[in-house]
């Protein structure tokens, strides 16, 4: 009996898997962009999951096949591939082919041209299986050109030429292990679907116990939801019996049970080591065989990694899981030999986590001791932390209590690192005292310390020199180091640099002296390599911290929110709770400098709440924040109950009290009660003079004079040398608003007009080619729009009502004349074929209401020139934005930011019935589309397909006749693989050009033609 080709295969495997509490991860899902998809990871990395989630997704058809071992068999796989195409439009046509005889390869050709035609996607999985076999070559029919999209998911990496050759030509796309592992955001969004809401620290040690492997955060997410594991008893899985119970049955049944009893002994016993290195397993293991084993292992991609040349690790949870199968005394032997190893060969760190689970506490206490201090100098925080936790108290000596005080220092637990300091010796003990107070910013708990530190060195110190071990010249050192920095600190800088000339050049003695240029330079100097890798936090050192203050000073309000947010970033992965509220402070700082003070707010709020545990120095700044912002809402009481609580927390700290003041006093000027605010500003002004601090005194210069309560040559003088503060949304500028302070700025120009020269700087900031006069500088913005609609608008986002509607048409006249007119040209253009006399008081009126419009409030004429010539005067306080469109417009093709201007530019001036106008609406719906085409040319050339793909199909949009963007589009689409696509655009074109009764160029059907036969 002849079998048909169904009998070959199985429907079971062509059924999309059901997906139940998937989580949605949009940044795979745009992998599928690709034509090709090639996902390679160990089991349980979420490949099935993802990507049924993303075939059932999808907008377009989609098939499903799980290959198995009979599709080895090329004749078996191209029954299993009909059989998936047959639910596709037009997917009988491989199934009758196949029945008719037609060979393995034609067949898979046909799947092809059916995944084509319809732009499904297919996907097969488990496509490690071919690997080898003469069922691999039908691979190469479904890879060609075309609309359709091919994903492979596979165990093992494929070795197919074709791919190499899309990926080189941009069809294909790789996801791994790493891209499928869930990131923080994903595993909590994972155990939220559970039930179970994270906090950042536990939604961090959910990431870092499972390194993402998604099999093993869905059992931990299900595992937590039923109360069988708590994340606190999972964060430290090298210390012991971990508390997995049946957590991870999956490992030993569906990972471990098919292994050989070779590997899986190795495995298991050598789950006491971090890390795997053969001559390590030679030697505790006396496994003469371990290089070979361990390659084994790594080549399965499944239970090993490569760490090194020479090195392997396991996962963590497989790790713990075979660890508890062991029995105690077995692992503590191997851990024993390890140690020895480990110690023998110089990998101390090694060694001490060995000594500890082979209880040999005193060696790893004696280790503790030697090494500690290295590894916190390192940013091993974590490692000399739970080494301690592990190491019975019984065995801690004074320097390990002080030890353990260094490392809950560096971790900001700062009342916990003091009880542990009061056990340490008494010199230990009072370093450490100081060095709570430095970085807590306290000098005022610092000096009592300091002299009890410089005290018991002297007690070292013979009258023939320094002891034997040299411990009283370097301590005594170290304390001067120490007690210049809190000097510093205090503000008392000439004092702390004839201490320590070295500290002349660090970014916090520039920045309390008020050289802002030095000490940005120094902040990013030290933010360079700050982020990411083994460190400690550095709390209030923080460069990228200290240089978003920087930039919020300077009024660069971009630079200053990014550097906050990164910063905030690299505090959550510190899990230092000092350095996220310092970073949320200072993004509040960036935003309120900026305007957004809804969200300045909710920062310093933010802020407040991470500072509350930690230390009340902590709190300073975003109570100062808070304080501004009350005081520019005129509520003084709490401005000031805000401030007066702050100050309480300054701890000595007089730049930082002088700060404080000041920007409270600010807030008040730039408030409705203004008028409360010189006192603050005086009292900030002598505190920054006791502190050399320059900058702060020209801060409260200038806003004294904006106070009319101080010299006009003392404030001319700080804008000569911080031409920010008027020039710039500088946290401490005298007024929020660019308007605001460029009138500030004429005002000072006008009581000094000796500095005007001096003066130019902040002019150039704020858009002048010269200090402006009082008259020309209204105080507030008018922004006028005539793209879609014409409107007016004030700087406070307050819409002007219109008196009378041919004011707005006189608006749009003159915004589409940008040289002006005569008044008699726009008087005929709005009033044509009037009696004289009716339409020159006609236009008259208008002229006025137009003027009510934009000027309300300031000088007649600013904005509007009346006479016998009409102009919109252009200047920075007003803002046109057809003026600016076609300034965009005239920018070269393939200027940095050219195409995103464009593609949010309106798509044509607001309807008004003028001529001129209209004329000038005609030009502008040319230009746009024009404009876009040349921009998706560019991205072509450039191999940026998918920005040409943008350009040209805005241009398509504004006008769906256009054939050069229609060109453009189809063949950025071909580039993509979007064969079908390329069509609906020639199709679409051609619908548009029958409309006008015309017919595609012979250039565009030679094109579509070229592009369709290349398809086929």
């Amino acid at each position: 009996m002849t079998l048909h080709w169904r009998d070959l295969t199985s429907a079971r495997r062509t059924r999309l898997p059901a997906v139940r509490g998937a989580v949605a991860r949009p940044r795979l899902l745009a992998a599928l962009d690709a034509r090709v998809l090639l996902v390679t990871a160990p089991a349980g990395y979420g490949k099935t999951t993802a990507l049924a989630e993303a075939a059932a997704a999808r907008s377009g058809p989609a098939a499903w096949l799980t290959l198995d071992a009979d599709d080895a068999d090329p004749l078996v796989l191209a029954a299993s591939l009909s059989l998936a195409a047959q639910g596709l439009p037009g997917g009988a046509r491989p199934g009758e082919a196949l029945g008719g005889g037609a060979s393995p390869r034609r067949v898979a050709g046909l799947v092809a041209d059916v995944l084509d035609g319809c732009g499904a996607l297919l996907v097969l999985d488990e496509a490690q299986v071919l690997s080898g076999t003469p069922g691999a070559e039908l691979l190469g029919g479904l890879l060609g050109p075309g609309g359709g999209r091919l994903a492979l998911l596979s165990r093992t990496a494929l070795d197919l030429p074709e791919l190499a050759r899309l990926e080189v030509s941009g069809d294909a796309a790789r996801l791994s292990a790493a891209e499928l592992a869930f990131t923080p955001s994903e595993i909590a969004a994972l155990f939220a679907a559970q039930g179970v809401t994270l906090s950042g620290a536990e939604m961090r040690a959910a990431h870092a116990v499972t390194e993402g492997w998604p099999i093993a955060a869905r059992f931990l997410a299900q595992a937590a939801a039923q109360g069988r594991v708590t994340l606190a008893d999972l964060a430290d899985l090298e210390g012991g019996d971990a508390p997995l119970g049946t957590l991870f049955t999956y490992l030993a049944q569906e990972v471990l049970g098919p292994l050989d009893p070779s590997l899986r002994g190795l495995l298991t016993r050598s789950s006491v080591f971090e890390e795997l290195i053969p001559a390590l397993l030679e030697d505790a293991l006396s496994e003469p065989r371990a290089r070979l084993l361990l390659d084994a292992l790594a080549g399965s991609g499944t239970f090993l990694t490569r760490a090194g040349e020479d090195t392997y690790r396991a996962h963590p949870l497989l790790r713990a899981h075979l660890r508890g199968l062991l029995p105690p005394a077995e692992a503590r032997g191997i851990a024993a030999r390890g140690a020895a190893f480990f110690e023998r060969t110089g990998r101390l760190r090694r060694a001490l986590a060995a000594h500890l689970l082979a209880g040999n506490t005193g060696r790893a206490a004696a280790l503790l001791s030697v090494r500690g201090g290295v590894w916190l100098a390192q940013g091993r925080v974590t490692l000399v932390d739970r080494s301690l936790a592990r190491l019975p108290r019984a065995d801690w000596t004074p320097e390990l209590h002080a030890l353990a005080g260094d490392a809950l220092r560096l971790a900001s637990r700062y009342d916990e690192a003091r009880a542990e300091y009061t056990l340490a010796g008494p010199l230990e003990r009072a370093l450490g005292e100081v060095r709570l107070a430095l970085d807590t910013v306290q000098p005022a708990l610092a000096w009592e310390p300091l002299d009890a530190a410089a005290a018991l060195l002297g007690q070292l110190i013979t009258a023939d020199g320094p002891s034997a071990d040299g411990l009283g010249a370097d301590g005594a050192a170290e304390v001067r180091r120490l007690r210049a920095e809190n000097l510093l600190n205090a503000g008392q800088l000439a004092q702390a640099v004839a201490l320590e000339p070295g500290l002349r050049g660090t970014a916090r003695y520039a920045l309390r002296s008020g050289d802002l240029d030095a000490a940005l330079a120094r902040a990013h100097s030290l933010a360079n390599g700050e982020t990411g890798g083994a460190r400690a936090a550095q709390n209030h050192r923080e460069g990228l911290l200290l240089a978003s203050f920087l930039h919020a000073a300077r009024g660069e309000v971009q630079a200053a929110g990014a550097c906050a947010q990164r910063g905030l970033t690299e505090g959550e992965r510190l899990e230092s709770p000092f350095v996220q509220s310092l970073a949320l402070a200072r993004l509040g700082h960036a935003q309120q400098a900026a305007g957004d003070l809804t969200p300045a707010r909710e920062s310093y709020d933010a802020a407040l709440r991470q500072a509350q545990p930690v230390t009340g120095r902590l709190r300073v700044e975003p109570l100062m924040g808070l304080a501004a912002l009350a005081g520019r809402a005129g509520d003084v009481a709490r401005a000031q109950a805000l401030t007066a609580e702050a100050r309480g927390q300054t701890g000595g700290d007089r730049y930082m009290e002088g700060l404080l003041v000041l920007t409270s006093a600010l807030g008040l000027a730039q408030g409705p009660q203004s008028a409360q605010a010189a006192q603050g500003l005086r009292e900030a002004a002598a505190l920054f003079r006791a502190c050399g601090d320059a900058f702060g005194q020209a801060a409260a210069a200038l806003a004294l004079f904006a106070l009319d309560a101080g010299p006009a040559d003392e404030a001319a003088q700080a804008v000569a040398a911080y031409p920010f503060l008027l020039g710039a949304p500088s946290l401490f500028a005298p007024a929020g608003t660019r308007a605001a302070r460029a009138a500030l700025l004429a005002r000072l120009g006008e009581a000094q007009p000796g500095a005007r020269g001096a003066l130019a700087g902040a002019a150039g900031l704020l858009g002048y080619a010269a200090v402006p006069d009082p008259a020309d500088t209204p105080g507030f913005e008018v922004r006028v729009q005539v793209l879609s609609r014409v409107a007016v608008t004030r700087g406070d986002g307050r819409v002007r009502e219109w008196g009378r509607a041919r004011a707005r048409d006189l608006l749009a006249l003159l915004a589409v004349h940008p040289a002006g007119l005569p008044r008699e040209a726009a008087q005929e253009a709005l009033f044509p074929g009037a009696d004289p006399g009716v339409g020159e008081r006609n236009f008259r009126v208008t002229l006025h209401a137009l003027g009510q419009v934009l000027e309300e409030g300031a000088r007649s004429g600013v904005f509007l020139e009346r006479g016998d010539w009409l102009r919109l005067r252009p200047g920075p306080d007003l803002h046109l934005d057809l003026a600016a469109a076609w300034t965009l417009l005239a920018q070269a093709t393939g200027t940095p930011g050219r195409l995103d201007g464009l593609l949010l530019l309106p798509p044509a001036l607001a309807d008004v019935d003028l001529d001129d106008v209209a004329r000038e609406a005609g030009r502008y719906a040319a230009a746009l589309p024009e404009a876009l085409t040349a921009e998706a040319e560019v991205a072509l050339a450039v191999a940026r397909p998918d920005r040409a793909v943008q350009a040209a199909g805005r241009a398509l949009t504004l006008d769906p006749a256009h054939e050069p963007a229609a060109r453009t589009l189809m063949r950025a689409h071909y580039a993509l693989g979007r064969g079908a696509a390329a069509g609906r655009v020639y199709a679409g074109l051609t619908a548009a050009l029958a409309e006008l009764g015309l017919r595609p160029l012979p250039d565009t059907q030679a094109l579509w033609q070229a592009l369709a036969g290349a398809q086929a």
